[in-house]
């Protein structure tokens, strides 16, 4: 299924939207991935757009051990977030995140 084929290719520490696994049916993203039974499925790197997270402390708990970044409860959307076609944005976020250690974190950017 193609829902479930996006979500696993998700890398750790990143996300997507539902909209993203699912374009034109968020919806239907969110239903897949309920009836999901496959415990290898990366589930809570699927996010609302808003970078809200739909199982609240467990998945927040599961992005923040893969280092997801965070702005109060939500998810870092403009930092997290792999687009659609996951080239340039994820070239753009790993370099990002190089910069970041390189940093030692002490930067807010």
């Amino acid at each position: 299924m193609e829902v479930l084929e996006r979500v696993r290719e998700i890398p750790e520490g990143f996300v997507r939207t539902y909209g993203d696994v699912s374009p034109g049916a968020p919806r239907f993203a969110g239903t897949v991935l309920f009836h999901a039974d496959d415990p290898d499925l990366p589930w809570w790197r699927v996010v609302r757009a808003d970078g809200s997270l739909a199982k609240g402390d467990r998945q927040r708990a599961l992005l923040r051990a893969e280092g997801v970044p965070f702005r109060g409860r939500r998810v870092d959307i403009s930092r997290a977030r792999i687009a659609e076609d996951g080239g340039d944005a994820l070239k753009s976020c790993f370099s990002f995140r190089r910069w970041k250690a390189a940093d030692g974190g002490k930067s807010n950017r």
